[in-house]
């Protein structure tokens, strides 16, 4: 079975699919062939260890660890303390079987999600969230699904303020509000709802659950390699003498 996890946010989610293994990068499985097992969702458990999750989830579903042939997380951009617990569970029940662990990029999740629901909405959606540093991260649906690299190369920033002399200027918020004030424009999704919904009144917020996660990793558009998408450099501070 797949098992798949999404702690981005808030609210943790994680899915178990009736599937041996993932398709290769590019290749999809038939939703009619797949079938999910158990989904449960904790409005309050988006940081700290995940296996409590997990352990529900494969209770309710009658299942046990060793059941478990294919792992899929979401890998950001959000909370860094959940996704990095999700991965480390993760990585600690695939390890032992020999199984990859593939990320999925969460604001792809979330547009994927509203996607299903709206089929018709304009494209392209897009998902903000707040990326500190007075910076926003936007991530825009593409037309083509299979260039999606689940990396922060599929993120692009936006400035709150200007750039200081020798930074490279970054394109300012503005232009995002502009288009979420246009009532003809794509829905535009916010992934951090109490931060920017004064920014973007408008917006809605987003919704990236283990479902989305699964769905993804099974139409083959996940990166094998499950790491954190970081939007800023690491920071390290000096060691204390």
């Amino acid at each position: 079975m797949l098992l798949a996890i999404e702690r981005s946010a808030k609210a943790a989610s994680a899915a178990l699919y009736e599937v041996d293994a993932l398709p290769p990068v590019g290749h999809a499985i038939s939703p009619d062939l797949v079938r999910c097992r158990a989904f449960l969702q904790d409005e309050a458990d988006g940081c700290g260890d995940a296996y409590p999750l997990v352990e529900r989830l494969l209770h309710q579903a009658n299942a046990t660890p060793d059941d478990l042939s294919a792992f899929a997380v979401g890998v950001g951009p959000g909370s860094f303390s959940g996704i990095r617990a999700a991965l480390a569970l993760l990585r600690g029940l695939a390890a032992p079987r020999h199984i990859p662990v593939v990320g999925v990029n969460s604001a792809a999740a979330a547009a994927y999600a509203y996607r299903s629901a709206n089929p018709g909405a304009p494209r392209p959606i897009r998902v903000l969230g707040d990326a500190r540093h007075s910076h926003i991260w936007c991530f825009t649906e593409p037309d083509d699904p299979t260039s999606l690299v689940h990396t922060a190369q599929d993120i692009r920033l936006y400035s709150r303020t200007e750039a200081k002399p020798g930074q490279d200027p970054l394109p300012p918020v503005a232009e995002l509000t502009a288009l979420a004030q246009n009532p003809d424009a794509a829905p535009i999704l916010l992934a951090d709802p109490v931060r920017l919904a004064p920014l973007f009144p408008q917006a809605l917020p987003a919704h990236a659950d283990a479902n989305g996660i699964a769905a993804l990793a099974l139409a083959g558009l996940y990166n094998p390699n499950a790491d954190p998408i970081y939007l800023h450099p690491a920071v390290f501070g000096a060691p204390s003498p």
